[in-house]
């Protein structure tokens, strides 16, 4: 009873996770795939070649139809959408998928919709029962294609036209229909469930479609019609917004219309600050799809290239050598001559590991280097992907060792690079010897010892996400506490400054590649507190760069200063209010007069 009060009030706020960043103002379109009735009845036998010709026919209609959104893609010079459609084509082409479509046809004289849909079912079951969180994200591939052949056999339509103002509401949308969506021009999706790795996700990000997903009860809460706004940069979606509410949103979206103006101009622009200081944005990549941002939002080389997602998609974590080597050779070729940072398998905690033995406090447990050195076989699997692929790139390849505690650990791992690099030199293989090799930073007894660490360590890469929830004990998943994970407190800074310290002092040098880097705000403070080097996601590189080319270096230490002070997360939000006004206000200011 009281969903559906709720169902119906004015202003009602829903939060989510954003995946693609934006904010729009729409009509809501509640979007459900066409309803699947199969038909079961058999067939005789007469009718088992008719129905092989309908498969096949669907078939043929659903590669046109992919054909026509591949085309799209490509007027829109996305190649990672048109590779990712590609996939679709293999899932239709499957000749395992085939035989079975037709072998049920054929022998269990089923029809050709019940065939195809009992065939794919098989296959996603099979997904389903492997409890690897990371392959649901994928099951709507196989759905979309299943559904469109069933569809198209039914001769169902697939999409109606929903307008310029819509913004798709539904429980889960896939890759097709993001790409679908584009072409009708939608300002935005909002799913109730959905991944941040899935293809829908990237797709969206790559089309530049504002979407939140995980909003839990969307599509129970909307109706067809109502008034909606995405707001990507809150994480929340508002319901039939009142007059005020409409107002203030728009007003906040001609700002961000501005924003993304000034942002265009600066994307070419030196990343520097005021005074002349450079700095250097790198890029965090997670998939191949990401590599084509480093040269458009001019990422000076990666400073995270993450491996976790493309090992776990393997199957057995660390096996498929090939895979691994050609998205590090695909991440080398795509930032030209610049460094790129690999971080090892750094798995456990929060992110998907196929063990058996269950953990009291994971963040506490078995995980990144911790199951590295327990399991020798992953390390020197990964190591010798790395060592190949960098002996095709010299004097690029840069290692992170992730979630070291002790000196001993990262001791250990440096041997067995070693041990590595003698063993291809041996067979012959091109190596190099100048790989270097850093510490993730984000443990306290790490942050605590980093002139020990620094006569070790090519490079240190401090990881905010982990290092705050460590220093201040708090689990930043937990709604309960959410309020006292604080990225800026003076304890976490204080780390920093220390690691800064102990680099300046060895001549090492120090990047952060946390989420503390991807914020204006924080990334002054960051280079405030001495750190040259920041890496983020791609597509936030010209705002960063915005606000670095807006201040002066004393102007930045001046305000690390004031954070390095407070006592209390009021006097902080405070500081970071007036901040807010005060950049808005340089923004407006260059606008004017552009920085040159």
């Amino acid at each position: 009873m009281e969903e559906e009060q709720t169902k119906y009030h004015s202003n009602t706020e829903l939060k989510g996770v954003t995946a693609v960043n934006g904010l729009v103002m729409g009509v809501a379109r509640i979007y459900t795939r066409g309803n699947i009735n199969i038909n079961a009845e058999l067939v005789g036998e007469k009718q088992i070649s008719e129905e092989i010709r309908k498969f096949k026919q669907a078939r043929k209609n659903v590669s046109s139809e992919i054909d026509r959104l591949s085309d799209f893609a490509i007027a829109r010079e996305d190649s990672q959408t048109s590779d990712i459609l590609d996939t679709y084509y293999q899932i239709l082409r499957d000749p395992e998928l085939e035989i079975a479509v037709l072998a049920l046809i054929k022998k269990k004289k089923l029809r050709a919709e019940k065939a195809v849909y009992d065939a794919f079912q098989k296959f996603i079951d099979l997904i389903k029962s492997s409890e690897k969180a990371f392959l649901v994200t994928r099951l709507s591939d196989l759905r979309d294609v299943r559904d469109r052949l069933v569809q198209n056999i039914q001769q169902l339509a697939v999409i109606a036209s929903f307008g310029k103002d819509a913004v798709m509401v539904a429980d889960d949308v896939s890759p097709l229909e993001v790409v679908t969506f584009a072409r009708s021009g939608v300002k935005g999706i909002i799913c109730n469930s959905g991944g941040l790795t899935s293809h829908a996700s990237i797709i969206a990000n790559a089309m530049g479609i504002p979407m939140i997903i995980d909003t839990k009860m969307i599509t129970r809460l909307a109706s067809d019609g109502d008034m909606i706004i995405l707001d990507g940069y809150g994480d929340q979606v508002i319901l039939r917004p009142d007059q005020e509410i409409e107002a203030t949103y728009i007003r906040s979206i001609k700002r961000h219309r501005e924003e993304e103006k000034q942002l265009r101009y600066v994307i070419d622009k030196p990343a520097v600050t005021r005074c002349g200081q450079p700095v250097s944005l790198q890029a965090n990549i997670d998939f191949e799809e990401e590599i084509l941002n480093i040269e458009k939002f001019r990422a000076e080389g990666i400073g995270l290239l993450r491996t976790d997602t493309l090992l776990m998609n393997s199957g057995p974590v660390g096996m498929d050598h090939k895979r691994q080597e050609e998205f590090c050779q695909a991440a080398f070729s795509g930032s030209g001559s610049a460094p790129v940072t690999i971080r090892l398998l750094d798995v456990g905690g929060d992110k998907v590991l196929d063990i058996k033995t269950k953990e009291a406090n994971p963040f506490l447990g078995w995980r990144g280097i911790r199951i590295l050195l327990d399991r020798k076989e992953l390390l020197r699997s990964q190591l010798s992907v790395i060592c190949r692929v960098a002996g095709q790139f010299p004097g690029r390849a840069r290692i992170l060792v992730p979630m070291v505690s002790m000196l001993d650990e990262f001791l250990a791992v440096k041997n067995e690079l070693d041990l590595m690099q003698e063993q291809l030199a041996k067979k012959g293989i091109p190596i190099d010897r100048n790989i270097r090799i850093g510490v993730m930073v984000e443990v306290p007894s790490v942050a605590l010892q980093t002139e020990l660490f620094a006569k070790h360590v090519d490079f240190f890469s401090i990881g905010t996400n982990d290092l705050t929830q460590y220093t201040l004990a708090v689990d930043r998943g937990n709604n309960l506490i959410s309020s006292l994970y604080q990225p800026l407190h003076p304890s976490v800074l204080n780390l920093i400054a220390m690691t800064v310290k102990a680099g300046i002092g060895a001549d090492v040098p120090v990047a952060v590649c946390g989420e503390l880097a991807w914020d204006p705000f924080a990334a002054i403070i960051l280079v405030g507190l001495g750190v040259h080097e920041l890496s983020m996601t791609p597509r936030l590189i010209p705002k960063v760069k915005q606000a670095i080319r807006l201040h002066t270096l004393n102007e930045m230490k001046a305000l690390t200063d004031s954070m390095l002070r407070v006592v209390s997360h009021e006097e902080s939000a405070g500081i970071e209010a007036d901040w807010r006004i005060r950049f808005d206000e340089k923004i407006k200011e260059e606008r004017v007069r552009p920085l040159t």
